[in-house]
């Protein structure tokens, strides 16, 4: 928050203080809000630190999603494609094992080199990307597996063609799919597992 923004909240609180009861009317409760959004603001991050998460987060040395597949899973099976279209190459998904136990894993890709993100699309997936995530999410569902989510993208591709794919339809149907798993993932930038839910079959199935 600006220091105009600051210096109008520290007004606001003046102008309530000074101000005598009302029919009986107390005004503390409105003081204490304007306290709280003051105490707030004080502890808000500066723009220094805003700057350093940004270029953070824009480290081409930073790990991405199959970095970090390589480092903690074994017998990693990467699925490849929607099944209607093609394969995104901005969204990994597939199978591995994680402490002993196989776990479905879906996240975006984005690359370290012009060449690799071109290949990658920037991080930003397709509809057919996102229905390689729900291909995933229904094999995990299906086997009982605990799904992690690796989310790092600068959002859906706005281009022409993924709208004419049915974009807006797809990201739509993704939400509606999470939302029905029994082996919730949460909504995170950072990777979760998600507790699976009891299964009848514990064999992974390549697809």
């Amino acid at each position: 928050m600006s220091q105009e923004a600051e210096l109008g909240l520290r007004d606001r609180l003046a102008q309530l203080s000074g101000v005598k009861l009302l029919r009986g009317t107390k005004l503390s409760a409105e003081l204490e809000r304007l306290q709280r959004q003051l105490e707030r603001l004080r502890e808000d991050t500066s723009d220094e630190e805003i700057w350093r998460s940004v270029e953070l987060a824009r480290n081409e040395k930073r790990p991405y999603t199959l970095d970090y597949v390589e480092r903690i899973l074994d017998d990693w099976f990467e699925l490849h494609g929607d099944r209607g279209r093609m394969d995104d190459h901005a969204i990994v998904a597939g199978l591995g094992s994680l402490d002993g136990r196989t776990i479905a894993l879906v996240g975006h890709q984005k690359g370290r080199d012009i060449a690799q993100r071109g290949y990658r699309n920037f991080g930003m997936a397709y509809p057919e990307g996102y229905r390689k995530a729900m291909r995933t999410m229904e094999l995990a569902e299906r086997h009982g597996f605990p799904l992690v989510t690796f989310v790092d993208t600068p959002g859906a591709y706005p281009g022409i063609a993924a709208e004419q794919h049915g974009q807006g339809g797809a990201i739509a149907r993704s939400q509606a799919m999470m939302l029905r798993l029994r082996s919730r993932p949460s909504r995170s930038s950072s990777a979760r597992v998600a507790p699976a839910a009891p299964s009848r079959s514990r064999s992974p199935t390549a697809c």
